[in-house]
């Protein structure tokens, strides 16, 4: 026996070497990634009113496009590794996709230390393909349920508090971004599963799911209660629930872009779907409802691309498909009865395989991306952009930048005087109930400067232009723009720019 557990132990701390070798070549290679890659639309929103937060503005001064919890993080973690520069953001970005790493490792070991290496490895190749290159709260609500996961499956039939602590986890997940909510459903759907095939009985079946659901409000209750406590309840519920799951319109618009980038996963979950109907895999499936809850967790994450197929949103789901990849993998080489010496090389050929559809995904996709593993961005430009606003502005003025210009507030250190950074559907939403907006604002001589990017649609929201109440204030725009503002064009600046008469 004593000789068993050595041999245990030897191979454990053999996969675990293997693991933070891997981690020492993913963090300097990610962290040269995230560099290169620059803050993205999206962080770029995250950031400024993060920032916001050390200027005197509270949560919800800015109609933010995430849950609260993302901004406040941001603020605190940016101002423990050193503030609000490319290296420090990186940084940040790269503890996340190394919290995801982590957390994969310990859901994949539940079922063997290989599966652990394999959905480890797939999910690192993820970060790359699904934009964890940004600041997207993605990455947080992978860790919270790949965390959640692994608290109930390491003992399924462990004790009440392992669901409630599940359900706690998913509701501090919500506070970064609502499409957490589908995890609880996917656990709440696993818990009917075991019931539905005699694994648990009906009252036990009915007191997980409560505990989970208990769990999930803990931290939304505790959330509303301060929000109530800060006058700015009817704000956190709008932006948070309301919105999210009522307001937010259904696209494709980048449905193209997410087959294409993310055409090397899809192929290997074809192939692993059809092996998973194979009498040896499916049997084995049966017998293991860790597997179910993986599967059933993926499929619930996956609704959220009803909404848009941007590939940060399958992200969450991705995390526990590479965690049935993992399996299956390691399934499949035992089926091939391999010997010692072949399964390096069976390995190595995988990783082959999936190298190439890698890069295949990424040359079809965007080849100038290999460029951001071999090079370093020189940033210098947007400092030059910076400081060309700040002279423009002078040091009280407001700015208003639109479309491609909105990351101008953050590279300038200027804030707007509009409740809103950028102009995407959420602010479609905003101005039905408040359509002087644009008027207003430019109207308001603290108002120096406005900046158009170079979209046709003069803002982000192309789907909703022509609807009366954002007409309305485009027009008001226009008007505004005509009245107190006029156009500049200057050989420093690539983009045309209005100042105030």
């Amino acid at each position: 026996m004593s000789a068993y557990y050595v041999a245990h132990d030897a191979l454990y701390g053999s996969f675990m070497m293997r693991f933070f070798l891997f981690l020492l070549f993913f963090c300097p290679v990610f962290f040269l990634f995230v560099y290169n890659s620059g803050y993205g639309y999206d962080a770029y929103e995250y950031l400024i009113i993060a920032r916001s937060l050390d200027r005197g503005h509270a949560l919800y001064d800015f109609i933010p496009t995430k849950s609260y919890l993302l901004y406040s993080s941001t603020n605190v973690l940016l101002g423990i590794l050193g503030g609000y520069n490319h290296i420090s953001v990186s940084v940040l970005i790269t503890l996340l996709a190394v919290g995801v790493l982590l957390s994969t490792y310990c859901a994949g070991r539940l079922f063997s230390e290989r599966t652990a290496l394999i959905s480890v490895t797939l999910s690192a190749v993820s970060c790359f393909f699904m934009e964890m290159n940004f600041l997207e709260p993605e990455s947080w609500i992978a860790i919270f349920g790949l965390n959640a996961f692994t608290l109930v499956v390491s003992r399924m039939d462990g004790p009440w508090w392992r669901w409630l602590g599940a359900g706690v986890l998913l509701g501090l997940a919500m506070c970064f971004k609502s499409v957490a909510a589908f995890y609880v459903a996917g656990f709440g759907a696993f818990i009917g599963v075991l019931w539905l095939t005699g694994r648990l009985t009906f009252w036990p079946m009915v007191g997980r799911g409560l505990l989970v659901l208990l769990g999930f409000m803990l931290p939304l209750l505790a959330s509303a209660g301060y929000f109530y406590l800060t006058g700015r309840l009817a704000q956190h519920l709008e932006w948070t629930y309301i919105y999210p799951f009522g307001g937010y319109p259904s696209h494709t618009l980048f449905l193209t872009k997410f087959l294409i980038k993310l055409g090397w996963l899809l192929l290997l979950l074809l192939v692993s779907f059809v092996l998973v109907w194979q009498r040896p895999y499916r049997t084995v499936y049966q017998k293991t409802p860790a597997l179910w809850l993986a599967l059933l967790l993926a499929a619930f994450a996956s609704i959220a691309m009803l909404k848009t197929q941007a590939s940060h949103y399958f992200f969450p789901a991705a995390v526990f498909l590479c965690l049935h990849l993992g399996f299956i993998t390691d399934q499949w080489l035992k089926n091939q009865q391999l010997q010692q010496q072949d399964a390096p090389r069976r390995l190595l050929l995988s990783g082959a395989v999936l190298g190439l559809l890698t890069v295949i995904s990424l040359v079809l996709y965007r080849p100038n991306a290999i460029k951001r593993l071999v090079s370093i961005t020189d940033y210098s430009g947007e400092e030059l952009a910076g400081d060309f606003i700040r002279q423009l502005a002078g040091k009280e003025g407001k700015v208003l930048l639109i479309d491609n210009a909105m990351s101008l507030y953050y590279l300038s250190d200027r804030e707007p005087n509009v409740p809103f950074i950028t102009t995407e559907m959420q602010t479609t939403h905003y101005i039905k109930s408040h359509p002087d907006t644009y008027g207003r604002a430019l109207a308001d001589t603290n108002l120096k400067l406005v900046v158009f990017g170079n979209r046709s649609s003069v803002i982000d929201d192309s789907t909703t232009i022509n609807q009366p109440a954002n007409a309305y204030a485009l027009k008001q725009l226009r008007t505004g723009l005509k009245e107190h503002f006029v156009p500049v064009k200057d050989p420093r600046f690539g983009l045309m720019y209005w100042v105030r008469k």
